[in-house]
């Protein structure tokens, strides 16, 4: 599966792309949601796993984008982050978007990427 994270935090980025690679997948990683659209609308991923937290573009912020953009809406979105649970409903976090709590848990979040590979059609 092609899955493009955006995190700000390098070590974290690096952690998690490293996780990912090993599960098989193709990784793309950005800094912030900004960069995340723009490689989104050249790639076209399978999944998209964000922060919520980052310079230039939130992730709720790059989640609306990519839905106002009809070649990227409907990507499945899954929301690694540190952000409190109110603070992610205060951000109108739509509820069908899985949050993964930092420290992350490896076993949901690979849980989680199991769930959209086999909506995908075991992509």
């Amino acid at each position: 599966m092609k899955i493009l994270l955006a995190e700000d935090d390098e070590p974290v980025r690096n952690l998690l792309t490293d996780f990912l690679t090993d599960m098989g997948h193709e990784v793309m990683s950005v800094e912030n949601g900004q960069e995340l659209v723009k490689l989104a609308l050249e790639s076209r991923p399978d999944l998209v796993v964000t922060d919520m937290h980052m310079p230039e573009m939130t992730g709720d912020s790059m989640i609306a984008m990519i839905d106002m953009y009809p070649p990227l809406a409907g990507i499945p979105v899954i929301m690694v982050t540190g952000a409190s649970k109110m603070e992610l409903a205060d951000a109108g976090i739509p509820v069908e978007i899985p949050i993964i709590l930092k420290p992350v848990d490896f076993d949901k979040l690979t849980a989680e990427i199991n769930k959209v590979a086999e909506k995908l059609g075991g992509v």
